[in-house]
């Protein structure tokens, strides 16, 4: 094998995978042999393939926080850059292709990280911990100590932090659950098909589809974990504006999104749309208590249940 390209790679690791002995013919005049490769030489391309997914998924991250803060902290507005319309629709038309291309590989991706999470002890030790940072209980015991320092040392930041962190936390959530069983999609570890199937809206309260299967088998897109880690991140990074906040929290972010694919709880696109969710949802939340609109959320709580107040002005 002389040349290097992305598409034969991952073909060779599936025929790999399935033991396959055959060759997959993927350019003019270049084909490549499954029986060409030892399985220790499968390993490594397994463990460089998540690497990569690794430091792109991080990488891009922190590129868009950088980029972000100091488009925040620029006091100088540069009249040749695109409308605030243009952005928002190259955003979307990026989101939905790069959506595509993700859940085209999902199944490739997920059997990647699955392999290495089989070789490696320190993944199956470090994954869990790093997939309970997206779990709610981690944003509400951590937005709720923000707003309970905030309270007892009358420090209005830390307050307005808990605030945002905790509406985020809870409009994000809202959406998460409607998507959820909107789409149905099954989880990797319920999947009845590759990259799993799409049962529709509400199918698990539907007796002929649901059955006796569990509500994983509906509710993998998209990944609220995933989307709780990026509201957390969005949230701290905007209010502490030094770049290795957010460098740390998106890192983390990006870390929880594919812990959830190591452990066989979502899809790599469930968590892209997760990410996107969370990110721009805080930011909404941001601008309902900022910016100059009628509209405005408090959040609520007592000993029977917890929400949000919507206020709208008149």
């Amino acid at each position: 094998m002389t040349r290097s390209s992305p598409h034969w790679y991952v073909l060779a690791l599936r025929s790999q995978a399935s033991s396959t002995l055959h060759a997959f013919e993927v350019a003019p005049g270049l084909c490549v042999s499954a029986n060409h490769h030892s399985q220790q030489g499968l390993r490594r391309k397994c463990v460089s393939v998540t690497t990569k997914v690794l430091s792109c998924a991080i990488a891009c991250m922190l590129c868009y926080s950088t980029c972000s803060s100091q488009t925040a902290d620029s006091t100088v507005v540069d009249k040749s850059e695109p409308s605030s319309s243009t952005k928002i629709l190259l955003g979307v038309t990026g989101s939905i292709i790069l959506t595509a291309v993700l859940m085209h590989y999902d199944q490739d991706i997920y059997d990647n990280l699955q392999h290495w999470r089989e070789t490696n002890a320190a993944v199956r030790e470090v994954s869990p911990v790093i997939t309970n940072m997206g779990d709610g209980k981690f944003s509400l015991g951590l937005f709720g100590g923000f707003a309970g320092y905030g309270l007892l040392a009358k420090d209005k930041k830390s307050l307005e932090v808990g605030k945002i962190g905790l509406e985020s936390f809870l409009v994000s959530g809202i959406t998460i659950q409607l998507l959820k069983h909107l789409c149905g999609r099954e989880r990797p570890s319920d999947a009845t098909r590759p990259g799993g199937f799409w049962h529709g809206p509400f199918a698990f309260f539907d007796k002929a589809k649901g059955g006796r299967r569990g509500l994983a088998a509906f509710d993998s897109f998209p990944s609220g974990h995933t989307t709780t880690a990026f509201a957390a991140a969005t949230t701290l990074s905007d209010f502490y504006t030094a770049p290795w906040v957010s460098y740390t929290t998106y890192s983390l972010a990006s870390l929880v999104a594919v812990s959830r694919v190591i452990e066989r709880t979502h899809w790599i696109s469930d968590c892209f749309i997760g990410a996107l969710i969370g990110h721009y949802e805080t930011r909404l939340v941001e601008k309902l208590n900022y910016g100059s609109t009628n509209i405005s959320l408090t959040p609520m709580a007592d000993d029977r249940q917890y929400g949000i107040l919507l206020c709208v002005k008149f």
